[in-house]
């Protein structure tokens, strides 16, 4: 058992052993990124500065912001602490005119010992002694949860700009601008929790001016230089230094030309310190659309769509309500937090692109974002009328007006989704150019090339009517096996050898399935074997999978009207390279199959010629032997007669031998033809009751049957009908019968036995003779095989071929006791065209 320390000790190190690798990657993330980290704190600690010393002086029951002749009172917390209104205008503090207050870090004016502001209403002056209340720390942040949230997400934007995107200059300057905008936020601190001390009010001023500043410069630096295809500095490196020097050196040296060294120096300063802004938002607007309309259709140019959509909605509102009524009225019309709350539209848009370098669907957002905005204000005016409506006509019924109200909530339900797809499908159609991919189109081209079985079809499906029915200047497909076909003009780059050991198949077996050819990435072979595909004309790879693995590449090359490819094309032709992969698959089976069916009837071919030729060889083998021995004894007797007089019995036996041994080979030679050359069978209908009797008959009375054996028949009355050919049928039965007498010699029995058996007629002929070996059995009905001294063994293999010809069967096999046993299967009935009457012997 462990003492406690020692098992405290144990789980504090299993503790640690459980949670080093997680330490390990946030301690590797900090020290990789030490000097990111490090700029990004400096708003963190002011805040945190600013934060305290609002402990320190207290709450004074209102908010201010700072105009150019004092301090605007915006928003009353606590109306019983102090003697103010909103829209009072505190021109002094602590007996510090407003102008000393903001460089009061520099001019070290002395202030009163009590602790007052002076405050202008109406045109009139009066001082007020400023009472305060301790800050809780949830009053602090109801306060201030705003800034310190906005400072975090700039940060947050910051930090991810930095670790995430590209590492690049541009990618650095952004993390800059996004830093210093986090410190301006931090220094309105002093306002928002309207810290009244002129020294903190004069050090968030100077902070503010400085952080904005280097801030816009930034800003207006990243703009020049961004994205990286029309980076107007790249050969300027000293031009960017006076976008950092000119907004401090207009606005010091304006305050000074308006002023002079005097204390109206700060109050110029603060009114000049955001002249040059306007000029700046201009500049990088007008830069931005230069750029969109001088870059080719290429991410790139996508690149620059959202953030210049972003600039309406950042400082539209900044420019209308807050910067030009504070210049010409020195009163804003909203509040600061809401010009910062818009102005996070820009760097979102800012670090999306930098992020995703192809944003194919940017369209598709600002449309729906346009939609959106017009459908609202649409509706707003809509609700205002409404309620004047409600006020005139209705006797400010409020019961009924709440009813109304709530009816009209339920319209704008129903019809908002319908009405802003419709607007948003109309702004992609006039502004856009976007035209929707139809669907039937879709569904005919996949059922085109999914039906496609020939590589040449499924080839001229892709190369001709995909670019035709979507507006693509081109798209080519390229197969793996080397079994493509292609034009001369693109051979280099559908060549499957070029692509063999690439990094582009690489990354397609990796579960990529498309490539951009402005893809940016650190393989330098991919990134060239891209510039490759792009010089073609294309600006898309998408891989076709077949069931296992990847069979081929298709190439998609521009759209016809300059746009970038949407969300909606990529899905499409994604889709599209699924269908097309699986039928290329079945396209190459196909004509694997095709070719194997080729080979396959050509080695048949040459199979069926090597068995002709074997067949002959045997036959002339078989030929050689049974026409030597009958050519032998003609020549001998032939000689002997030629070799003078003899006894005339003698010239009649020679004479004898010499035709017995002619008829002998006649009969080889019909034997040979006749198995050759069987004739199909003429199918007649058979009265089996009368004409196998009557066969049995004419065979029993012919010289070749052996008196001594008995041959039985058996036939059941009401046996159907048989069609089939009755000669060749005696042919069969004569044969076999032949063949049992043979095979018993002088003496024993043959029984033909018919009986129906499953619709087929079947015949049994059995004898009482001594079988067939084993070994002799399995070949019996093989051409040329036979165990006689005399015959060419074509007796059975004739007989078989008579009943296949008939669409029957037969099998042999020895019988239990002894003997043989030949079965023979006949159908009924065979495909006749003539009616005949039954056959009578």
């Amino acid at each position: 058992m462990l003492s406690a320390p020692k098992h405290y000790i144990v789980a504090l190190l299993s503790w640690t052993c459980a949670a080093y690798k997680p330490i390990a990657k946030v301690s590797y993330f900090l020290m990789s990124h030490i000097k990111t980290l490090s700029l990004a704190a400096l708003p963190i600690l002011l805040a945190l500065f600013f934060s305290a010393n609002a402990f320190l002086q207290g709450n004074p029951g209102f908010r201010v912001d700072k105009t150019q002749n004092g301090l605007w009172i915006s928003h009353i917390t606590n109306k019983r602490l102090n003697d103010v209104k909103e829209s009072d205008l505190i021109v002094a503090v602590d007996g510090i005119p407003y102008s000393a207050v903001l460089g009061q870090l520099i001019l070290q004016k002395t202030p009163d010992k009590n602790k007052s502001i002076t405050v202008l209403r109406n045109g009139k002056k009066f001082n007020l002694t400023l009472k305060t209340t301790p800050f809780t720390f949830a009053s602090f942040l109801l306060h201030t949860w705003s800034h310190f949230l906005l400072i975090l997400i700039f940060l947050i934007l910051a930090v991810i700009a930095a670790t995430r995107a590209p590492p690049s200059f541009t990618t650095r300057l952004f993390f800059l601008m996004l830093c210093g905008f986090a410190t301006s936020i931090a220094a309105t601190l002093v306002s928002h929790t309207a810290i009244m001390d002129p020294t903190l009010i004069s050090m968030s001023f100077i902070c503010i001016a400085l952080s904005n500043w280097l801030a816009f410069a930034a800003w207006i630096h990243f703009a020049w230089c961004f994205p990286e295809e029309r980076n107007l500095l790249k050969n300027h490196p000293w031009a960017a230094a006076l976008f950092y020097i000119l907004p401090p050196a207009i606005s010091i040296s304006g305050a000074l030309f308006a002023a002079g060294i005097s204390v109206d120096f700060w109050s110029w300063l603060q009114r000049l310190r955001n002249i040059f802004l306007p000029v700046i938002i201009l500049a990088t607007f007008t830069k931005h659309t230069i750029d969109v309309i001088k870059l080719p259709p290429q991410p790139a140019r996508n690149q620059i769509k959202l953030p210049l959509a972003a600039y309406w909605f950042s400082f539209g509102p900044y420019l209308f309500f807050y910067l030009l009524p504070n210049l010409l009225i020195d009163h804003p019309l909203i509040h600061f937090r809401t010009v910062i709350l818009t102005f996070l539209f820009l760097p979102m848009a800012y670090l999306f692109a930098l992020l995703r370098y192809r944003l194919f669907q940017i369209d598709k957002m600002i449309s729906r974002i346009l939609a959106y905005i017009i459908l609202i204000i649409i509706f707003t005016a809509v609700y205002s009328q409404f309620l004047i409506f409600l006020k005139r006509w209705l006797w400010q019924n409020q019961i009924l007006s709440e009813n109304l109200f709530l009816l009209f909530l339920a319209v704008i339900v129903a019809f908002f989704n319908p009405l802003a797809a419709r607007l948003q499908r109309f702004i992609d159609r006039k502004i856009f150019g976007n035209q929707p991919i139809s669907p039937l189109l879709f569904h005919k081209l996949s059922h085109q090339i999914s039906s496609a079985l020939d590589i040449p079809d499924l080839t001229m499906s892709v190369t001709y009517d995909l670019p035709k029915l979507f507006a693509i200047d081109r798209a080519a497909i390229l197969t793996l096996n080397g079994e493509n076909r292609v034009s001369t003009s693109e051979e280099s780059l559908l060549d499957p050898q070029k692509w063999k050991n690439s990094a582009l198949l690489s990354t397609f077996r990796g579960n990529i399935q498309y490539l951009h050819c402005q893809t940016v990435t650190d393989n330098q072979k991919l990134l060239e074997e891209l510039q490759t595909i792009r010089t073609a004309g294309y600006s898309m790879v998408f891989s076709l999978t077949g069931s296992k693995s990847l069979i081929g590449l298709l190439f998609v090359g521009s759209k016809l009207n300059g746009r970038l490819f949407t969300n909606e094309d990529i899905h499409f032709l994604a889709t599209l390279a699924n269908h097309t992969g699986i039928a290329l698959e079945n396209s190459l089976r196909y004509a694997s199959l095709a070719k194997s069916k080729i080979q396959l009837e050509e080695l048949f071919e040459e199979l069926l010629q090597q068995k002709k030729m074997a067949a002959i060889g045997e036959m002339s083998t078989i030929l050689t032997h049974e026409l030597r021995n009958p050519l032998a004894v003609i020549r001998s007797s032939a000689q002997h007669l030629n070799s003078g007089s003899r006894d005339p019995a003698i010239m009649d036996e020679m004479l004898s031998f010499i035709i017995e041994e002619v008829d002998s080979l006649n009969l080889t030679i019909n034997s040979l033809l006749g198995f050759a050359r069987h004739r199909p069978p003429e199918i007649l209908p058979i009265d089996l009751q009368t004409t196998l009797p009557a066969l049995l008959d004419k065979w029993q009375l012919s010289e070749e049957h052996v008196q001594t054996i008995r041959i039985t028949c058996t036939i059941p009355e009401h046996l159907p009908t048989l069609h089939a050919d009755m000669s060749q049928l005696g042919q069969i039965l004569l044969n076999l019968i032949r063949n049992s007498e043979e095979a018993m010699g002088e003496t024993g029995q043959i029984t033909l036995l018919l009986q129906e058996k499953e619709d087929l007629l079947q015949i049994t002929v059995q004898d009482t003779g001594p079988g067939i070996p084993q070994k002799q059995l399995q070949h019996v009905f093989d051409n040329f095989y036979s165990t006689k001294k005399q015959g060419l063994g074509l007796g059975l293999p004739a007989c078989r071929q008579l009943i296949v010809a008939h669409g029957g069967d037969i099998d042999i096999r020895n019988r239990d006791t002894k003997g043989t046993e030949i079965i023979i299967l006949l159908p009924f009935t065979q495909p006749s065209h003539h009616q005949h009457t039954p056959v009578t012997p």
